[in-house]
C-alpha cells in the first residue's frame, strides 16, 4: 500500500473519531463538571425574588376533586432572604399575620396576646404551607447538586437535587427542573425527611414586571391526597424599601 493511501486512511480515521466524539459529547449534554449548580439556583431564584426588597399579593385558590373549594388572599413583604412579613387579607382571616426571621416563624392571631411559633411545613391553606409563601429563596435554604439533563419536546431541562442546609428549610429534599436556556423553574417535587414524596409544583406562567420575568402562577399538588391541589397567583409585585421595624418580632401593633 502506498504512503499516500496510508496517509489518507489515517486522516479519514481521525475524522471519524472526531465525528463520533462530537456526537457523544452532544448526547451527554451538560455534566456535573460543566454545571455550576449554585449559580444556576441563584439565577432561578430571580424569577421569584426580583428585587432585594419588594411587596406582592398572593391569591390561593384551593381545589377538591377538580372543583374550587375556597380562596385566600395574602400580602407578602420580603426583605432579603431572611425576612418575610405576611398579612392575611381575606375577610375571615383579618387580624392574622405571619412573620419569618431566618429559621424562625410565628403567626399572630387576634385572640392571643403573644405570637405562636410555627414551622414552614405547617399548612397555611389547601396544599400551600407557610413556607411555600414565606420561604422562596431556595439558594439560601438548599444545597444544590446537578443530577441530569432531560429533553422534552425538543427543549432541554436541567434537574437539580436540593438538600436542606438549614433547619428553617421547608422541605428536606427537592427535585427541581429548570429550563436549560435561562434557568427558569418548570416543576419541582418535595420530599420529607422520611423520603416521602409529599407535594409537587408546576410553575405555570410568568410575566414581565419592570423589565424582569417574574412568576405569575404556580400549582401545588398533594401527592398523598391526589384529588387536591392549590393554585397560587401572584400580582402587584413591586420593589419597595421596607423598614426593619416591620420585621421586629416584638411589635405589639400588629393588629
Amino acid at each position: 500500500m502506498s504512503r499516500i493511501n496510508c496517509t489518507l486512511r489515517a486522516m479519514l480515521l481521525l475524522m471519524l473519531v472526531g465525528f463520533l466524539l462530537t456526537c457523544v459529547l452532544k448526547a451527554r449534554g451538560a455534566t456535573p463538571a460543566t454545571v455550576d449548580a449554585e449559580a444556576l439556583l441563584k439565577r432561578s431564584d430571580a424569577y421569584r425574588n426580583g428585587w432585594p426588597s419588594y411587596v406582592l399579593r398572593v391569591k390561593i385558590t384551593n381545589y377538591e376533586a377538580g372543583k374550587a373549594d375556597e380562596e385566600k388572599l395574602y400580602e407578602v413583604s420580603q426583605k432579603g432572604p431572611d425576612k418575610t412579613y405576611v398579612e392575611f387579607m381575606s375577610p375571615r382571616d383579618k387580624g392574622r399575620h405571619m412573620l419569618m426571621l431566618a429559621d424562625d416563624m410565628w403567626i399572630y392571631l387576634p385572640d392571643t396576646s403573644r405570637p405562636v411559633r410555627i414551622t414552614p411545613l405547617e399548612r397555611l391553606t389547601g396544599d400551600a404551607s407557610s413556607g411555600d409563601v414565606a420561604r422562596t429563596n431556595y439558594a439560601a435554604d438548599y444545597a444544590p447538586v446537578y443530577l441530569r439533563t432531560e429533553k422534552v419536546s425538543g427543549d432541554e431541562f436541567l434537574v437539580l437535587e436540593l438538600t436542606a442546609r438549614r433547619k428553617g428549610s421547608t422541605y428536606q429534599r427537592v427535585l427541581y427542573w429548570l429550563r436549560a436556556a435561562d434557568a427558569r423553574p418548570v416543576k419541582a417535587e418535595f420530599y420529607l425527611t422520611s423520603g416521602k414524596h409529599i407535594k409537587s409544583a408546576s410553575f405555570d406562567e410568568y410575566a414581565t414586571v419592570n423589565g424582569k420575568s417574574q412568576l405569575r402562577r404556580m400549582t401545588l399538588s398533594d401527592e398523598i391526597r391526589h384529588n387536591s391541589h392549590s393554585v397560587l397567583e401572584y400580582s402587584g409585585i413591586a420593589p419597595r424599601e421596607l423598614p426593619d421595624k416591620l420585621f421586629y418580632q416584638g411589635r405589639t401593633d400588629r393588629f
